[in-house]
């Protein structure tokens, strides 16, 4: 409700008064000055009122007027209120009153102006940058502020009252998480900004640059965001949507060999204020439960507390609120355990993820596949095209397996033996499908900045292509993959408050160039856009499904500067630690200026789980990750859409994945993540044909 509304008026007026009139004839009514009613949102059966009440009272007065006026509220925790001006006479029905303070100053204290003032400039001054939204389920409302004209906003968002409040922040910078003295992004389990109501709050410091970088979540159907800026620059962004999402209950009993268990919303920020509890127990007699911390971020214990004293995490009574040192998450357990986790009402974290299975010394990975290095992975990983074992032995002796989900099928649709038959040179279907639509992936330089990367040859990528749009210049990468079509980043496409991206014929391709500013001369093709085709599924705020197809408006001819990359019309194994190369004009370094020259990068496919787990488990199977663990060789800004090209059989160069998102650049453990294009290979050929 807005608060400069008629209604807005008239019912906080009507509750003040109801206010004084209770506590100005009850035994602590000599100490009472004022309530404010501050705002209002869905109850179960009615509205909530968010308040504060002031007294004035000497010190040794104070605990008994908290007490008093405590038990007052819960006296008056569903009231009719009758609110009356010019004649008209409106009744709400209040389902609960929330406390929010109750404000004590002694006789002549300057408290108590200061106090006065505070609040007027807090809520009259912020008013007109204050905002109020309402989600349904189902809905995104977003947040959105850019290029900021005041020092000082607030969003009081609001959803059903069966539901809670899920806030995404997609983009902010200058800001990161943390504890700070002065902050710039704060969001409160409350309408109000209470301290002890932080649900998290980001500080002014240089923070990562591919969004989504937080997901939280209340514990009713209210949330307050506030942003407040110390300097008026383009800089001071932010981005966020929110949505009502349903409250869960949390814990269970469970039985099962193997499985999960993650805290509330996990890899959102888990609620405020919740108790859980689960049970797990090994299917048969004479089992045991091994478990895996994977993540634990939870609230630390108090300064100088020697306990988890806030909030915590508890297996068979042992109780855990801090990183866990590697060697140390891996804990071996009897036939059944009890795990417990609460949170109090104040600052939240990521959680945790815990993985479980069930194993006796004789049958270490039961209906599970075992590896040659002795971990476990799912019995349907066996032979199905990708090494899912770190030493790749789930993918050893499959060529009895004919038909797969990912096998590569002939125009008669049979199977060759072969993993990976297309394209060796060697006719493995009757039909000789498999040798057909070869011509590509074929550089014309046979020896072999992106961050941490080299300046690449003329010639060396010719499907490599820079999209440029308008005036801007260039925006994405792109590659080539037929002589009508490119293939990129679907969020190269998402329009912007000022740039209509989505448009095709603002985009131009420019192919065969090897520096952005220089590429009028005879060598390079140039062609407009005919249409933009991002996929349906695609999630701008997860980046899931992140590809588009591009049809330029005129085919263009093949030269020794221009060719077409492979496309994989299997999941081609390229074994975890493969070398491929990444190429773009994206920026050498996080948060410096685009590259003029196209750049090349060496980098590794990594583990999909290892990758999963570095990133809280945000990896779907259309992303695959790559670069070095170490850090100091990544994609960056700019390189957006371009390729990740592997090479093989038949020196042959294949479109492995699509520049997609990460988290800075070169960061160490945070490796680029890549739209994996295995996956989309029917997709792809059912416009490109």
């Amino acid at each position: 409700m807005n608060p400069k509304s008629r209604a807005f008026i008239l019912q906080a007026e009507a509750l003040q008064n109801y206010f004084a009139e209770i506590y100005g004839s009850s035994a602590i009514g000599n100490y009472y000055l004022k309530s404010v009613i501050a705002a209002f949102s869905d109850g179960e059966s009615g509205a909530r009122a968010y308040y504060w009440s002031t007294f004035w009272a000497p010190t040794n007065f104070v605990l008994p007027i908290k007490n008093l006026s405590s038990a007052y509220q819960k006296q008056i925790s569903v009231k009719k209120i009758s609110a009356i001006a010019n004649n008209t006479v409106e009744t709400f029905l209040l389902e609960d009153f929330d406390i929010i303070t109750v404000e004590l100053f002694e006789p002549n204290s300057m408290a108590y102006d200061t106090m006065l003032k505070s609040a007027t400039d807090l809520f009259w001054f912020c008013l007109p940058a204050a905002f109020d939204l309402y989600a349904k389920p189902g809905n995104n409302r977003t947040l959105t502020l850019l290029n900021p004209k005041k020092s000082f906003y607030q969003w009081r968002l609001r959803v059903p009252s069966e539901c809670v409040v899920r806030l995404v922040v997609v983009t902010s910078y200058d800001v990161v998480p943390g504890s700070c003295a002065t902050h710039r992004l704060s969001a409160y389990d409350f309408l109000l900004p209470l301290q002890n109501k932080i649900i998290t709050r980001w500080c002014g410091m240089s923070g990562a640059w591919k969004p989504p970088f937080i997901h939280l979540t209340s514990s009713s159907n209210v949330m307050l965001v506030t942003f407040s800026l110390d300097r008026r620059q383009r800089s001071n962004i932010l981005k966020a949507y929110f949505q009502a999402i349903p409250k869960i209950v949390c814990g269970g009993w469970y039985v099962s060999w193997n499985g999960s268990i993650i805290s509330p919303y996990y890899p959102s920020y888990y609620p405020p204020n919740i108790d859980c509890h689960w049970v797990i127990r090994a299917p048969l007699p004479g089992y045991r439960l091994m478990l895996k911390i994977i993540v634990i971020q939870i609230q630390e214990q108090s300064p100088g507390s020697k306990k988890c004293d806030k909030d915590w995490l508890a297996i068979d009574g042992v109780r855990y609120c801090k990183a866990i040192a590697e060697e140390n998450r891996v804990k071996e357990y009897g036939y059944s355990i009890s795990i417990s986790f609460h949170s109090d009402e104040l600052v939240t974290h990521r959680g945790f993820y815990i993985e479980f299975r069930a194993f006796s010394h004789t049958d270490p990975c039961p209906r599970q596949f075992k590896c040659s290095d002795r971990s476990c992975v799912p019995l349907n990983s066996k032979c199905d095209g990708w090494n899912d074992c770190t030493d790749g032995s789930d993918e050893v002796d499959c060529a009895h397996k004919r038909c797969l989900p990912h096998s590569y099928k002939c125009l008669n649709g049979k199977c060759p033996k072969k993993l990976n038959p297309e394209c060796d040179g060697i006719r493995d279907c009757e039909d000789g499908f498999d040798e057909t639509n070869c011509a590509c992936g074929r550089s014309q330089i046979t020896k072999f900045r992106i961050v941490g990367g080299e300046e690449s040859r003329p010639g060396k990528w010719p499907w490599q292509a820079s999209l440029q749009l308008g005036t801007s210049g260039h925006i994405c990468g792109a590659s080539v993959i037929s002589n009508r079509w490119l293939v990129s980043a679907a969020h190269c496409f998402q329009d912007s408050e000022f740039i209509r991206y989505s448009i095709a014929s603002g985009w131009t391709a420019y192919m065969g160039i090897k520096s952005i500013n220089k590429y009028h001369n005879n060598q390079a093709v140039m062609r407009s856009i005919k249409r933009i085709i991002v996929h349906p599924n695609y999630d701008r705020y997860v980046s899931d499904y992140d590809i588009a197809l591009l049809e330029m408006e005129a085919p263009v001819f093949f030269t020794e500067l221009v060719q077409p990359v492979c496309l994989l019309s299997s999941p081609r194994v390229f074994i975890y630690g493969t070398v491929c190369y990444v190429t773009g004009w994206g920026a050498v370094e996080e948060n410096s200026q685009l590259t003029k020259t196209l750049q090349e990068a060496k980098v590794k496919i990594i583990n999909q789980s290892v990758c999963n787990k570095l990133y809280d488990h945000l990896i779907t199977s259309q992303m695959l990750c790559a670069g070095n663990l170490n850090g100091g060789t990544d994609a960056c800004q700019g390189d957006s859409g371009g390729p990740l090209a592997c090479l093989g059989r038949g020196n042959r160069w294949y479109l492995t994945g699509i520049v997609s998102w990460g988290e800075g650049c070169a960061r160490r453990n945070r490796p680029g993540v890549y739209t994996k294009v295995t996956a989309f290979y029917e997709w792809i050929h059912h416009y490109i044909n």
